[in-house]
C-alpha cells in the first residue's frame, strides 16, 4: 500500500469520526451509527461494574449503549478534545456531559481507541474513570 493511500485513508477515518463527535457535542449520537460495523467489538477497559466487552452491533447496543443511556435523562454530550490518526486506528480524548435520571451530573473523561475498516468501526477500546462510573451510574 502506498504513502497516498494511507494517507488518504487516515483522513477518511479521522473526519469520519470528527463528525460523529462532532454531533455526540451537541447530543446528537445519530451520526455514530452508520458508522457501527455489524461485527463490531467494543471494549469498555478496566475492573468496574461497567467493564466488559460486547461483540457484534446487537450485543453492543444491548449491552452497552443500552443501559448507558437509559441512566440518562435528555442528550448524552461528549465533547471531543482532541483526534489522532493513523492508518486504521483514530484516538480521540473527549468528556462527557450528562444529567442522570436522579440528577447526577455525569462528566466523565475518555480516552477512546478506534480501529476502522473500510470506513466502518470494528473495534472500540474505551478508556474512562470507571470509579467515577460506578459512583454515579452504579451497575452496568
Amino acid at each position: 500500500m502506498g504513502e497516498t493511500e494511507v494517507t488518504d485513508r487516515t483522513e477518511a477515518n479521522r473526519a469520519a469520526l470528527t463528525g460523529a463527535f462532532a454531533a455526540l457535542e451537541h447530543g446528537d449520537p445519530s451520526q455514530f451509527l452508520p458508522l457501527f460495523a455489524q461485527d463490531i467489538t467494543w471494549r469498555v477497559m478496566g475492573t468496574s461494574a461497567w467493564s466488559k466487552q460486547a461483540s457484534g452491533l446487537a450485543n453492543v447496543e444491548r449491552e452497552l449503549i443500552g443501559p448507558l443511556f437509559a441512566k440518562f435523562t435528555g442528550p448524552y454530550r461528549n465533547i471531543p478534545e482532541l483526534v489522532l490518526a493513523d492508518g486504521d486506528h483514530v484516538v480521540v480524548l473527549a468528556r462527557g456531559d450528562a444529567q442522570t435520571r436522579d440528577g447526577r451530573t455525569y462528566a466523565n473523561q475518555y480516552c477512546f481507541v478506534f480501529r476502522m475498516a473500510e470506513g466502518q468501526i470494528v473495534e472500540v477500546r474505551e478508556f474512562m474513570d470507571t470509579k467515577l462510573a460506578d459512583a454515579v451510574l452504579g451497575a452496568g
